[in-house]
C-alpha cells in the first residue's frame, strides 16, 4: 500500500525518510535507535488533560512544555537552523522528534506543543479510548481487578508507554535526551544531549506528576515513588543509558565529534553500571558489563556495538523481571548521590599495583631499596632481586625521595559546586563541539592510558598507579573535572567548562536568564560573577586562572619530575583555545601573564627525586649508572596493563590515534610547553623530526655522528629534567 506524502513538503520528507531509515536499520526485537511519534496518531495534550487535570497543570511550568515558545527564538537554536539547512523547526525539520509534539494541522505536520504527555506516553489514538474504559457502568474506583489487567494490556499492545513499565519510558526518555544523530552534532553543532541526565532525578523533580496512586486513596498529593522503586529505575536508568551510548557510536560514520562524544558518555556510562555491581550482586548487572567490556568503541564496529546494545537491553529487561528493589538497599548511596567512595575497588587495584609494582615508591626516609652490603645486590624485602651470572653484579639504585609537601590538590578550592560539563552544554553546542577537538577533553587521557611518564611522576609524588584518576589526588585538580560528591570517585573528564569559568552550581541558573541583549549588564551575568563564575573577559583574571595549572611552582611537584610549564607561551596558548566571540590583543594577554607570573614567583630549585631501580653489569660497578640500551629503554616505556586488569575504557579507537580517540594531543613533558599532557609516548609514537637526509656517498663516520645525535634527542625527549636517567 502506498503511502500518502500529500501532506508533507519536500524538505519534511527528506527529515522523515531519514527518521525511518534510522529505525530500520537499528535491531529487531524492538531495539529501536530513535522513538518517533506518528503525527497522524497523536491526539494532543488537551486530550490527556480532560481526565489528568492535575498532570496537566504540572506539565504547563515544566521545559517540557514552555519550550514551545521559546526554544526556537534562542540563539543556539538558530545556528542549529541554519547550518542543517532548515527553513521553520516547527514545521520542517528534525526538531521536531524532541523539542515539540508533531501533529497534523490543515495538511501539514506541526508543531502542536511541546514536549507532551505523548512524547512519553507513546501517540494516543490507538489506546485513549482502551485506557479511558473502566468497564460497563464502572468508573477507575469501581473498576474490578480482571478488567484493569485487560485494560493496560490492550492498552500497552496499542503503544501506550506505562510508567510502570520502565523500560520503554525510560528508553523514551534518552531517545532525546541522548542525541543519536551523527548529522545534528557534527554539521549543526548540536549538543549530543543532556550530559547529566539521571532518570531517578530528573523524573522525581519537577516534571514528577504521579498523582494517580495518590487519587485512588482519594488525595491529590504529588507523590514521590518508594525508596524501592527508585532503585530499580535508578539500575534501568543507568543501564539504558549505557545501551544507547553503544547504538550511538554504532551510528558513527566518521572519527568527529560525534563519535568522541559517544564513546564519553559509553566510558561514564559503563563507570555507573560498574558501581551498581559493586555494591549488589546483580548476575543481570554483570552481564551487561560484559557485553560492554567484549567491545570497541570504534568506526567499523558497527554489528558488535549493536549486538552489545542488545545484550544490554534484554539484560535489563530480566533485571526487570526478577527485582523489585526491596533487596537493593545497598544502592541507596548512589540513588541518592551521595556515594562518593569506591573503596573496594580501590583495595583491589592497589593490591594490583603493589604485587606488580616494579618500583619503590621513595618515602622521606629515603627509599626502600638498599643494597646489600659488600654484595651489589637487593635486600631481601625490595622484591627485586633476580639470580645472576658469577660473571655480573646486580646492583640497587637506591631511591630519592620527592621533597615537599604531598597535597590533594594545588589550586584555590572553590566555595561552590562543580556539576560537570554536561550541564553547559545544553546551550553552548558550539562550544561543545570545539571542547572535544581540543586538548583539554584529552587531559586525562595518559592516566587512564597508565602512560609510564605519568605513573613515574605519581609514584616519585606518593601517588598509586590505580590512585590517579580518583578526584581526591592531586592530578586530577588539574588534568581533570572534579565533580563535586564524587571526589573520591573516578574523574571522568578532562579540563573542562568549570575548570576555567568557575564552578556553577550557584552561578547556572542566573546566567541562563535575563535579557541577553544588556550584554556583560543583564542582572543574570551580574549575579552569576557573584555566585563563582570567573569573569575571564578580564584579562587578569584569566591569567591568574591558566597559570593555575600551566605554570607550576609547588615544590614536591617539581621534585617529582612534573614539568613546570616555564617558558610557555599563554599568550598564543590562549588564542590557540580560541571559543569566545570578544578577543583581547595578545600583547594585553602577554603582559596580564607577565604580571601574575611575576607575582607567583620563580620556579623552586629542588632536589629532583629517583625510583629505585635495580640492573646487572658485568662486574663495573659504575655501570649501574650508565644510560639504559634501546631495548631496556623500550621495556621501561612500555605500558603496564590496566591497574583495575580491565581494558575497557569505552574510548574509540581509530588507526594513529590512542584508545580515546585524541589524535595530536600528546606532547613531551618539557619545561617549555604547557603541563596540561604530561605523557610520554612509547618510542615508536615519540615525535622527532626527519631524519636528515646524508646524500649519496656519505663517509661511515657521518652516519655514525647522525645516529648519535638522534639517540641524544631521543633520550633528551624521554629524560627531559636536566639529562638524568631515573
Amino acid at each position: 500500500m502506498a503511502a500518502d506524502w500529500s501532506f508533507c513538503s519536500s524538505s519534511r520528507r527528506v527529515a522523515l525518510v531519514a527518521a525511518l531509515l534510522l529505525v530500520l536499520a537499528a535491531p529487531a526485537a524492538g531495539q529501536d535507535a530513535l522513538i518517533v511519534l506518528d503525527p497522524e496518531k497523536v491526539v494532543g495534550s488537551e486530550a490527556c488533560g480532560e481526565c489528568h487535570a492535575d498532570e496537566y497543570e504540572v506539565w504547563k511550568n515544566t521545559r517540557h512544555a514552555t519550550g514551545f515558545k521559546t526554544l526556537h527564538r534562542s540563539e543556539t537554536s538558530e545556528l542549529i537552523t541554519e547550518k542543517m539547512g532548515f527553513k521553520l523547526i516547527k514545521r520542517e525539520s528534525l526538531c521536531l522528534d524532541c523539542h515539540y509534539t508533531p501533529t497534523i494541522q490543515r495538511g501539514q505536520v506541526r508543531a502542536g506543543s511541546g514536549v507532551s504527555c505523548e512524547s512519553c506516553h507513546g501517540a494516543g489514538r490507538d489506546w485513549i479510548d482502551l485506557h479511558n474504559d473502566y468497564g460497563p457502568g464502572a468508573t477507575r474506583e469501581t473498576e474490578t481487578p480482571e478488567h484493569r489487567a485487560e485494560r493496560i494490556a490492550k492498552s500497552e499492545a496499542a503503544g501506550m508507554r506505562r510508567p510502570t513499565d520502565l523500560y520503554p519510558v525510560v528508553k523514551s526518555c534518552y531517545s532525546c535526551h541522548m542525541v543519536l544523530h551523527e548529522a545534528l552534532v557534527n554539521v549543526g553543532g548540536h549538543s549530543t544531549g543532556t550530559g547529566d541526565f539521571e532518570f531517578v532525578m530528573r523524573s522525581q523533580g519537577d516534571i514528577r506528576h504521579n498523582f494517580v496512586a495518590a487519587q485512588y486513596g482519594g488525595s491529590r498529593e504529588n507523590l514521590e515513588r518508594s525508596a524501592e522503586r527508585k532503585r530499580a529505575m535508578y539500575v534501568v536508568g543507568r543501564a539504558v543509558a549505557l545501551e544507547s551510548a553503544l547504538r550511538g557510536a554504532a551510528a558513527a560514520t566518521e572519527n568527529g565529534v560525534y563519535l568522541k562524544a559517544m564513546s564519553r558518555r559509553v566510558r561514564v556510562t559503563a563507570g555507573e553500571v560498574r558501581a551498581i555491581a559493586r555494591r549488589a550482586e546483580l548476575p543481570e548487572v554483570d552481564e551487561m558489563l560484559a557485553a560492554a567490556q567484549g567491545v570497541r568503541v570504534a568506526l567499523g564496529k558497527r554489528e558488535a556495538l549493536l549486538a552489545a546494545a542488545d545484550a544490554i537491553g534484554q539484560a535489563t529487561q530480566r533485571f526487570l523481571n526478577a527485582h523489585d528493589g526491596t533487596q537493593l538497599a545497598s544502592l541507596d548511596p548512589l540513588v541518592l548521590g551521595t556515594a562518593d567512595d569506591f573503596e573496594d575497588e580501590v583495595e583491589i587495584a592497589d593490591a594490583q599495583d603493589d604485587a606488580s609494582a616494579t618500583d619503590d615508591i621513595p618515602t622521606d626516609a629515603g627509599g626502600t631499596a638498599a643494597a646489600e652490603p659488600g654484595t651489589g645486590t637487593p635486600a631481601a624485602d625490595s622484591g627485586t632481586a633476580t639470580a645472576a651470572p658469577t660473571t655480573a653484579k646486580t646492583t640497587t639504585i637506591a631511591a630519592i625521595p620527592a621533597v615537599g609537601e604531598k597535597k590533594s590538590r594545588i589550586r584555590p578550592r572553590s566555595s561552590h559546586d562543580t556539576l560537570g560539563p554536561g550541564s553547559c552544554s545544553r546551550c553552548h553546542g558550539p562550544q561543545n563541539g570545539w571542547w572535544f577537538e581540543d586538548k583539554h577533553y584529552a587531559a586525562a587521557d595518559p592516566f587512564f592510558d597508565q602512560r609510564p611518564e605519568n605513573i613515574r611522576i605519581a609514584r616519585l609524588y606518593g601517588i598509586k598507579p590505580s590512585q590517579m584518576t580518583r578526584g581526591d589526588q592531586v592530578c586530577m585538580d588539574c588534568h581533570g573535572t572534579v565533580v563535586s560528591g564524587k571526589e573520591r570517585r573516578e574523574v571522568q573528564d578532562g579540563v573542562s567548562c568549570e575548570s576555567c569559568h568557575g564552578a556553577a552550581a550557584d552561578w547556572l541558573e542566573p546566567h541562563q536568564e535575563g535579557d541577553k541583549s544588556l550584554g556583560l549588564q543583564r542582572p543574570g551575568y551580574q549575579a552569576g560573577l557573584r555566585n563563582g563564575k570567573k569573569e575571564l573577559k578580564n584579562p587578569a583574571v584569566r591569567a591568574k586562572m591558566c597559570t593555575e595549572c600551566h605554570y607550576i611552582t609547588e615544590p614536591r611537584l617539581i621534585s617529582a619530575g612534573h614539568p613546570s610549564g616555564q617558558g610557555f607561551d599563554y599568550a598564543k596558548g590562549t588564542q590557540e583555545i580560541n571559543h569566545w566571540e570578544t578577543p583581547i590583543p595578545a600583547a594585553t594577554l602577554a603582559s596580564a601573564f607577565q604580571k601574575e607570573l611575576a607575582s607567583r614567583g620563580a620556579v623552586p630549585d629542588v632536589q629532583r627525586a629517583r625510583l629505585a631501580s635495580t640492573v646487572r653489569t658485568g662486574g663495573n660497578p659504575a655501570a649501574a649508572n650508565r644510560a639504559p640500551t634501546p631495548t631496556e629503554l623500550s621495556q621501561r616505556l612500555a605500558p603496564r596493563p590496566s591497574a583495575g586488569g580491565s581494558a575497557f575504557t569505552g574510548r574509540p579507537s581509530t588507526s594513529g590515534t590512542s584508545d580515546r580517540g585524541t589524535s595530536g594531543g600528546t606532547t613531551s613533558p618539557g619545561d617549555g610547553g604547557a603541563p596540561a599532557d604530561l605523557s610520554t609516548p612509547a618510542v615508536g609514537d615519540l615525535a622527532l623530526p626527519p631524519f636528515p637526509d646524508l646524500g649519496d656517498g656519505v663517509a661511515i663516520e657521518d652516519i655514525l655522528l647522525a645516529i648519535k645525535k638522534r639517540l641524544e634527542l631521543l633520550y633528551e625527549k624521554v629524560y627531559p629534567s636536566s639529562g638524568e636517567n631515573p
